[in-house]
């Protein structure tokens, strides 16, 4: 049986397709595909209906549908990865290319990404330019924008703000570094901008691995959410600890929430400081050092000029674009100033060069 309706949404009529009990169609036209297609709205099609009333109302992240492909194997390989990636997120056509393992084909998942079906559901509207830009959409630019607007404003993630006026910056005073942002396209960071919940996350990071630090934070947010102070100053240290975390930095996660109580610690403050001032405001603190409030102006404040001497991450990445074998003092002031006033943003890049974003660079420093 092959059925097909249509329905109108907030951006306009979307067609709506089913066959052998799945879904083969999502769009924006009466597909020409569709012409043996029955006129009738059958009970899955009207359960994607009220998923994407859902979905444009902000109620609804993820579908829960039968789907049906018809394409080739690639292009199903495509359409797999797109749905991939998290609401309120975007990726690249080379991401898309390299996470499908042939990071050459970026013209044919652009291709595939035009084919795609399922609109929505198969959120191909996620998909941009290597520079941040929109390109094209087969609803059209103003749907995609649309799209990526209503998933932005209902999304508890944020991002590192910095865009084409940085990278521009950036790429006129340091060649080698604008090869490298043109290698590895816009990055996208998350940052926790409430400094609270920012500084216990980072507390709970410290001297475990990315992934253990995540599943930690997860467990905290199930189990004692709201992160605030208030909620958490009502915890025993006992009670913190159950989450996975050692006394000591549960203590530290207690004391803080404490002084917040108490009006002793006041983050507010922090808006009309300078970096230096932030540091050692923050560094008082007891659990936070000057590398932690490093990561918090970047990653919590978004202060766009932190250059971090104190992490590995940084003189690695710096070793690898530059070719040092180890980076001095007098090299990282040099290259500091360099970046100014963006120096938050050459981080983020350097990062990714020390993970290996750019395969051709490698450590001179590991070869000691």
């Amino acid at each position: 049986m092959k059925s097909k309706c249509h329905y109108d949404f907030p951006i306009g009529p979307i067609w709506i397709a089913e066959e052998k009990g799945a879904i083969t169609y999502i769009g924006f036209s009466d597909d020409k595909n569709l012409t043996d297609f029955n006129e009738k709205e059958t009970p899955l099609i009207k359960k994607a209906a009220d998923e994407l009333t859902e979905y444009f109302n902000g109620q609804r992240k993820e579908f829960d549908l039968p789907l049906l492909f018809k394409g080739t194997a690639f292009q199903e390989s495509v359409w797999q990865a797109l749905q991939q990636i998290p609401y309120g997120e975007t990726r690249s056509y080379k991401d898309i290319a390299i996470q499908i393992g042939n990071p050459k084909a970026l013209r044919a998942v652009g291709m595939a990404n035009n084919r795609n079906p399922i609109s929505i559901v198969i959120p191909c509207h996620r998909v941009i330019g290597h520079k941040g830009d929109l390109v094209g959409y087969g609803g059209g630019i103003h749907i995609k924008k649309y799209l990526l607007d209503l998933e932005k404003s209902n999304s508890n993630t944020h991002y590192f703000s910095y865009g084409e006026k940085e990278i521009t910056y950036l790429k006129s005073r340091d060649p080698l570094l604008g090869k490298a942002i043109d290698e590895i396209g816009l990055i996208k960071r998350e940052v926790i901008p409430d400094m609270f919940m920012a500084l216990v996350n980072s507390i709970i990071g410290q001297q475990i691995s990315t992934k253990a630090q995540i599943t930690i934070w997860n467990r905290m947010q199930e189990k004692f959410a709201p992160i605030t102070p208030q909620n958490i100053g009502s915890l025993a240290i006992e009670e913190l600890q159950t989450i996975g975390i050692s006394m000591r930095k549960a203590s530290y996660i207690k004391e803080i929430a404490d002084l917040v109580n108490k009006g002793e610690l006041d983050f507010s403050q922090l808006n009309t400081m300078s970096d230096k001032e932030v540091c050692t405001y923050l560094t008082k603190l007891k659990g936070v050092g000057v590398w932690t409030a490093e990561m918090l102006m970047i990653f919590s404040m978004q202060r766009p000029n932190i250059l971090s001497w104190n992490d590995l991450g940084i003189h690695r990445g710096l070793r690898m674009l530059y070719g040092h074998g180890e980076i001095t003092p007098e090299l990282f002031a040099k290259y500091k100033d360099l970046y100014s006033p963006y120096a938050s943003v050459a981080s983020l890049y350097l990062w990714e060069i020390a993970g290996g974003a750019c395969p051709h660079l490698t450590d001179p420093g590991s070869r000691k």
